[in-house]
């Protein structure tokens, strides 16, 4: 069995289309660019050979399920990909918690943390990405129901909405999650915004991935009321 070495962070092994197993790296979870895989390749997916598992891909499964983590990874191509990050919602809820207890109302700086990410390689070269990410948002509640937003935003639930965008750009979550010990109007001021990215995978698989990666981080959260995440992407207006 080969090793070759990854492109980016802290040692975690993927397996190639080849059979061989990558070194993949996690980038630092708290950087704007962190990558945090969806997916790493699956030696099974593309030829009937035994599937051979990044220990994150299962991590990665956990956080935005199974069948849909294996159907984004299928979407990429076959090639090479890579697994890092921290797709675990415990890491990243405690991580958020503490963000927002620090927040200021102007306070405008937002860490964006990437839940899962897989990088698809031809060579050396990027050949496709798909990737999650969570943040608190830069957007207001009162935002998406203004004139403006209510063009591009879909309100699911009272306190959640949604902005389907074509791929590659991002599909969007934002959804009111109140922290005790923040700033007064922080559920509506400062809202979590959930996103997933990426060329490949159609419109169905992005929400299917969204959706569950939004339920499992307001789960960790334990909120005595939170907010309710639908099944089905939100009809147009």
């Amino acid at each position: 069995m080969s090793i070759s070495p990854a492109r980016t962070g802290n040692l975690c092994p993927v397996a190639s289309r080849s059979g061989g197993i990558h070194l993949a790296r996690d980038e630092p979870a708290d950087a704007h660019s962190a990558g945090l895989a969806i997916g790493g390749i699956l030696s099974g997916c593309f030829g009937g050979e035994e599937r051979a598992e990044s220990p994150k891909l299962g991590l990665c499964e956990t956080l935005l399920g199974a069948k849909d983590v294996e159907a984004a990874v299928k979407t990429t191509g076959d090639s090479d990909a890579e697994v890092g990050g921290t797709p675990q919602a415990d890491v990243l809820v405690e991580r958020l918690v503490r963000e927002a207890k620090q927040s200021q109302e102007s306070d405008l700086q937002r860490t964006r943390y990437t839940g899962c990410r897989v990088d698809a390689f031809e060579g050396d070269e990027i050949s496709g990405t798909v990737d999650a990410t969570v943040k608190w948002s830069a957007l207001s509640l009162g935002m998406m129901d203004s004139p403006e937003g209510s063009r591009t935003w879909r309100k699911a639930k009272p306190t959640v909405y949604v902005e389907p965008e074509a791929a590659p750009g991002p599909m969007r979550l934002i959804a009111a999650c109140a922290v005790p010990g923040t700033i007064e109007f922080q559920p509506s001021d400062l809202p979590l915004q959930f996103d997933v990215s990426g060329a490949s995978p159609g419109t169905e698989l992005r929400w299917a991935l969204l959706s569950t990666f939004a339920r499992s981080i307001v789960k960790e959260m334990d909120y005595m009321k939170p907010p309710f995440i639908p099944s089905a992407l939100p009809a147009a207006a």
